[in-house]
């Protein structure tokens, strides 16, 4: 027994001293000093749920990079993963605290989307093969009302979250029929044929598996979320500005005036408007919403609009494009 006791010590001295995963281990607490990201990983500089320090906060000290001590790794409680790398200079490092009366939480992060919306038309223009487009017709509803095409978790580039590479492979190659069916209940699938003329062509599959996989909900409130905002919209006055301008040239300063007054002061400025040449024509393809807040806690359009961010404004003008080829 007692020649067999170094070597068990020894054991017990590396599980100690073994370094922290990515680091050099470290023990006391970190007082952040500011609001800094709180990255998975340094080198690909990820930050799954935009998680960052919240200034005069303690947090849990765990190890610093080895080659270059720029970040150190800490804990903060509620992030998922909890592990994090912070730069070193966002705060000061000290002896671990005798006693705790509570973990340090995060604040909260507030979600950002952008409401991506079609005017069917103008899309049908450039692929008038599509299933959609060949049976559109004047008196059908996307002939005057804009379309959803999607509704995007924030930042750019959170797509395909947690799915197999085959899906994201299958929807970044435009196989759309290769990813799987969505799961929706009748009255649902009834309003994504309505408003998502794209269905006939499986945009769905497509738009759920980008953008609907990282909403921090199932398809199905997903969907009925962005019919909530896109129903909101087209009864305000901004679809009558799209209504009595098929056919004619339209600003983006007019679309956003329609929003100003549909939705509050300032909420124009919250829309970008997308164009695209066709010929000698420049024709309105798409707007693009900003929005921030709790969709799901039933916020409305406009509550979420004027928390956002401006945005530029974009193209500055373009024709409304009426149905059918011009």
């Amino acid at each position: 027994m007692h020649r067999r006791a170094p070597a068990v010590a020894a054991l017990a001295l590396l599980a100690v001293f073994a370094p922290a995963r990515g680091g050099e281990p470290l023990e006391g607490s970190f007082i952040a000093s500011r609001s800094c990201a709180a990255l998975l990983s340094i080198r690909k500089n990820t930050n799954p749920g935009n998680v960052t320090t919240a200034p005069g906060t303690g947090y849990r000290l765990l190890a610093r990079n080895r080659k270059k001590p720029t970040h150190v790794r800490i804990e903060i409680p509620g992030a998922r993963p909890p592990e994090r790398w912070v730069a070193a200079d966002c705060g000061k490092a000290g002896p671990a605290a005798a006693k705790q009366a509570a973990p340090a939480q995060p604040e909260p992060v507030t979600p950002s989307y952008v409401l991506a919306l079609s005017w069917q038309p103008a899309f049908c223009e450039a692929n008038p093969g599509k299933r959609e487009c060949r049976r559109q017709t004047a008196a059908r509803y996307d002939a005057n009302y804009l379309s959803l095409h999607g509704l995007w978790p924030q930042p750019p580039g959170l797509a395909y979250c947690n799915l197999s590479p085959a899906v994201r492979a299958a929807g970044e190659g435009g196989r759309w029929r290769d990813i799987p069916p969505v799961e929706l209940s009748l009255s649902t699938r009834a309003d994504l044929e309505h408003m998502m003329p794209g269905s006939q062509s499986m945009l769905e599959r497509h738009e759920w598996a980008k953008h609907g996989s990282c909403y921090p909900a199932d398809a199905e409130t997903y969907f009925r979320d962005s019919f909530r905002l896109m129903k909101e919209l087209n009864a305000s006055p901004v679809a009558g500005v799209f209504q009595r301008n098929i056919g004619r040239r339209v600003s983006a300063n007019d679309i956003r005036a329609a929003f100003d007054q549909g939705f509050g002061p300032g909420a124009g400025n919250r829309v970008r408007v997308a164009c695209r040449d066709d010929g000698d024509r420049r024709l309105i393809a798409e707007l693009t919403i900003s929005l921030k807040g709790d969709i799901q806690g039933g916020s409305t359009l406009s509550d979420l609009m004027l928390a956002a961010n401006p945005v530029d404004p974009g193209c500055p003008a373009g024709v409304l494009d009426p149905v059918g080829a011009q």
